[in-house]
């Protein structure tokens, strides 16, 4: 063959590049051609070049090009919607909560519902709870829902109270409403807050589709090309497939159906989905609250308050069984929220009911975050994938060894000891828990410090992944936790052509370098979608 003779036909050939594949003999090429939205070849440069003929090319310029980041756990479609609430991330105290809902009111003069999100007790001089007696003094006739951060715990105001029918005799299973001389204080914590749910589900169609595209767009900036929302209405992943059809939504997603009656009456009658860019296989399932809102379940009381509090179970034994069985039958995953190590216990005691020792039906423990370390086996024991964001720690370190006192802390977010039991482990954002940010999670995962490069005192660094395990579950551990390794989470010839460029190399780089590491181009079934 002349040299430079090209005789093979590709929409994109990606060149100068330190190409990570991630595979299983993680080899690393210069050159990969893709066409129809495929990988066809890997090699050395000059054998791509020169047999290639593509429609466009990609320097890469001698960046690294990893496989497409995939979070394994996150709140997509919630992110967008947050994006039109007030935000209240960072507010130092209740009073600058206050006036960011007063700015947005003025300028949102006929917002049927006053809606916002981010607040955070634990980052404050004060760290009590707030109350409503501001919101009912300013708005005595428009609701206010203002959520923490987690979304686990809410003030509402009395109007907000009374459009819903809550008064101080309201009893809400697996939530709390606070009660001070009598009266409701407007703290709601777990599913005291889901009797607001319906606001949410009610939003129409423009607006839910502009906070979908609003969060395809900071998701690619980031470097995502796969997205698992933990928890979604029939209505909303319909929406999702409609609009991933008429190609204006092209990031993947791997929807988890809300724990909801109406929603698996659904998936009863029509079975899974598997298209190329959507998947739904999985309920979506709450067991407790969380840390921060000292929702989640413990075996052994609070150590930060004066009263005795174990967390909530937001679902008694009978409904996780009773889900856990329509899973088994129905062929779909169970992934479920536990924080607390009791939640955790409980839960891997009914998986393990239902599955009765190894198996492939990849049920999902979700958080895992305070363990005891007497069940850390039930995972390995039941083939049970723990699934862990590893940015939680670097929230929670100043105050939840506190919380939950330096023993149990110990023993939380121990992402090694997980990864042990099922040799992998999803590593995810939580987001907009936490900021969307794939490379913060590998930071976390593998340096496990505050980003500064500060200690996180008492949370043991054996807990650390290691740099190749951490990559691997942003990438192919979270394609297996999602039954989507075939097409996805590798560089490899015939797999679906979802890559991130970033402008350095993250298995090899100091940490201080790795702090400071940039997505440079993001590509979804070899189209670029952020550059």
């Amino acid at each position: 063959m002349a040299c430079g003779y090209k005789h093979k036909d590709a929409d994109l050939v990606i060149h100068n590049a330190r190409i990570v594949s991630m595979d299983s003999e993680d080899r690393v090429y210069q050159a990969m051609a893709v066409k129809d939205g495929r990988i066809i070849e890997l090699g050395p440069e000059q054998q791509i070049l020169n047999e290639y003929s593509a429609k466009e090319t990609y320097d890469a310029a001698g960046r690294s090009v990893y496989p497409g980041f995939i979070d394994g756990h996150c709140h997509f479609f919630g992110y967008g919607l947050n994006k039109q609430k007030i935000d209240l991330q960072g507010v130092k105290n209740w009073d600058e909560a206050i006036e960011r809902t007063k700015a947005f009111v003025a300028s949102h003069p006929k917002a049927d519902w006053i809606l916002g999100r981010g607040w955070d007790q634990n980052t404050w001089v004060e760290k009590a709870f707030p109350e409503n007696s501001k919101l009912n003094e300013l708005f005595p006739d428009r609701p206010v829902l203002l959520q923490r951060i987690d979304g686990h715990a809410a003030i509402v105001n009395q109007a907000a109270m009374d459009r819903v029918g809550l008064t101080a005799a309201s009893v809400i299973a697996g939530g709390i409403m606070e009660l001070k001389n009598g009266k409701p204080t407007g703290l709601l914590v777990d599913n005291a807050v889901d009797v607001f749910q319906k606001i949410f589900d009610d939003a129409d169609e423009a607006t839910k589709r502009q906070a979908l595209l609003d969060a395809q767009t900071d998701c690619f900036e980031k470097g995502l090309t796969m997205v698992c929302d933990a928890g979604l209405d029939v209505g909303t992943i319909e929406l999702i497939q409609k609009m991933q059809a008429e190609g204006t939504l092209r990031i993947r997603v791997y929807a988890m159906v809300a724990d909801q009656p109406e929603n698996l009456e659904h998936f009863t009658k029509t079975g899974p989905i598997a298209t190329d860019r959507l998947w739904v296989r999985a309920i979506k399932v709450y067991g407790d609250g969380a840390l921060g809102s000292r929702g989640a379940l413990l075996k052994q009381p609070y150590a930060d308050v004066d009263s005795v509090h174990y967390g909530l179970l937001l679902k008694d034994r009978a409904h996780m069984l009773e889900v856990a069985n329509w899973c088994n039958e129905h062929n779909f995953q169970m992934a479920t929220h536990c924080i607390g190590d009791s939640a955790d216990r409980f839960m891997l005691d009914v998986y393990a009911e239902v599955l009765r020792g190894t198996n492939d039906k990849r049920w999902r423990i979700e958080h895992a975050q305070c363990m005891d370390p007497r069940d850390f086996h039930l995972f390995a024991e039941n083939s049970i994938i723990p699934s862990v964001q590893p940015t939680h720690l670097v929230s929670d370190g100043p105050w939840a060894i506190d919380r939950i006192g330096a023993e149990r802390f110990k023993s939380a977010y121990a992402w090694n000891t997980l990864h042990k039991q099922m040799g992998i482990v999803a590593l995810g954002t939580d987001f907009p828990v936490e900021a969307i940010d794939p490379l913060a999670t590998y930071y976390a995962a593998v340096v496990r410090k505050y980003s500064d490069g500060s200690e996180i005192k008492g949370s043991p660094m054996a807990e650390a992944l290691s740099r190749q395990d951490a990559m691997l579950g942003m990438t192919l551990w979270n394609a297996l936790a999602s039954f989507t390794e075939k097409d996805l989470g590798t560089i490899e010839t015939g797999k679906r052509a979802d890559f991130t460029v970033v402008d350095r190399d993250l298995l090899k780089v100091d940490e201080i370098g790795l702090g400071k590491a940039k997505v440079v181009a993001t590509w979804v079934n070899g189209e670029c979608v952020y550059k």
